[in-house]
């Protein structure tokens, strides 16, 4: 008899609700003036000053997606690799790393679109930089497979800049840094609320 394991609620949520978001876009013939209205545009925060705006943005960006491929290879990693992430760190943790990777994956694409390329000006949409930051969960929990799909998508980029499709490098590497950094961070802290004496003498 098979014996199937129960599916992680957040992750399931989340694959769901960005589902949701694309399929009303496209349903409602809206999807342009959603990815316009609420994608992120480096240079309203950064260089035009739109603040409350522009956090807005980072959030709702991050649940846009431009077109089937962008969303379904999007949600194949989110729900191939979430269940670990977020059974490793609990589920409470698991959403905030989450929410914060895909803003800290926004914002190293804004500094870097801004500052060092001049295209800051153009939209960041999809939740890259959040899923980039889901494999660097797994990969500070040592799940190796963190490592094996963030190399998946850096091939992923170099294959999309050379059909010329306009792949936000920065957001996979500033969200896969950002989870792997916080969860490093929550292990050390765990370790010392474990044992308040470790490394005294």
């Amino acid at each position: 008899m098979l014996k199937l394991g129960v599916p992680p609620p957040v992750t399931t949520t989340l694959v769901v609700v960005n589902i949701l978001v694309f399929a009303y876009g496209i349903l409602s013939n809206s999807q342009n003036v959603m990815i316009s209205q609420y994608g992120f545009v480096p240079n309203g925060l950064f260089k035009d000053g739109y603040l409350e705006d522009s956090i807005l943005r980072l959030f709702t960006s991050m649940f846009i997606h431009a077109g089937i491929a962008h969303i379904a290879f999007n949600m194949f990693a989110l729900a191939y690799m979430g269940g670990f992430a977020e059974r490793a760190i609990g589920k409470p943790k698991y959403i905030a790393l989450y929410l914060l990777a895909g803003l800290g994956g926004a914002l190293f694409h804004g500094v870097v679109a801004s500052y060092a390329l001049g295209n800051g000006d153009s939209v960041l949409i999809g939740a890259s930089g959040a899923i980039s930051g889901i494999l660097g969960i797994s990969a500070a929990m040592g799940d190796i497979r963190g490592y094996y799909w963030f190399v998946i998508q850096i091939l992923f980029v170099f294959i999309g800049s050379i059909a010329s499709l306009s792949i936000a490098f920065a957001a996979h590497v500033g969200g896969f840094i950002t989870g792997l950094v916080l969860t490093k961070l929550l292990i050390e802290l765990e370790r010392s609320k474990r044992n308040p004496y470790r490394g005294l003498t």
